[in-house]
């Protein structure tokens, strides 16, 4: 199964360069290609100006000769979503208890093109009172679901996080991020990442440990409020940390 990182980092800065509904819809999509899902919707009701009856949705799929009706589809989706937000943990569909009046139409969800198979991610932050969900669903086999989707929880955790950072620098209070915070030593285990170097090879070259270069990495991370490694140094770059 691809994994995340396996995105080409070109693609992530093609997005941040470009950052708009328009360019996170297509990012939407990449995922939903990359990752072979039917579809994938991000939705966040907290953003000003925004409500439970009318969020910012971001989304991307349909199921092939299908054409549902969007309106009843966000509506099953969110049925799903007010479940999953209630936990920090991502929800399977199905371990939901389909007896609980929210979750019964899930026969309806499918015949409206939602899918036959789902995850919803519940987000937080980056501060109080901003939360959304990210969705993603598949129309595969109950076996081929079933091989794969622990570890989609892990990659997609990821890219949901990521979409809800992207979709937060349209629509939030925007996070300032301190450049100048970034050591040189940081920076340097960054040019080696984006150069395509292993964490191995850049302690070697580094003359440090693995668990040093790790500890740099994870530090510039940190302080570029980035998802992960490659979104560190997307970010990097667009901030002429590294060329």
């Amino acid at each position: 199964m691809p994994c995340l990182d396996d995105v080409d980092v070109r693609t992530l800065l093609q997005l941040e360069a470009a950052l708009s509904n328009q360019t996170l819809d297509g990012f939407m999509d990449y995922v939903r290609r990359h990752f072979a899902l039917a579809s994938t919707v991000y939705i966040c009701p907290s953003f000003r100006g925004r409500t439970l009856a009318d969020p910012f949705l971001a989304t991307a799929g349909r199921v092939p000769g299908a054409e549902p009706d969007l309106a009843a589809c966000y509506a099953l989706i969110d049925r799903v979503g007010s479940i999953g937000a209630r936990s920090v943990h991502p929800a399977d569909w199905a371990d939901l208890p389909l007896g609980n009046e929210k979750v019964r139409r899930f026969g309806e969800a499918r015949d409206a093109g939602v899918g036959r198979h789902g995850l919803t991610f519940p987000l937080r932050g980056p501060i109080d009172g901003v939360w959304a969900v990210f969705i993603a669903t598949s129309n595969e086999s109950h076996v081929e679901w079933c091989s794969r989707r622990q570890e989609l929880k892990k990659e997609l955790a990821i890219v949901a996080n990521y979409v809800h950072q992207r979709a937060y620098e349209l629509h939030g209070e925007q996070t300032r991020v301190d450049l100048d915070a970034i050591t040189g030593r940081e920076i340097e285990a960054l040019e080696w990442a984006a150069e395509g170097k292993s964490v191995e090879d850049t302690a070697i070259t580094m003359r440090i440990s693995t668990a040093a270069v790790r500890a740099h990495l994870d530090s510039a991370r940190h302080k570029l409020q980035a998802v992960n490694r490659a979104h560190a140094v997307t970010k990097a770059i667009r901030g002429s940390l590294i060329h």
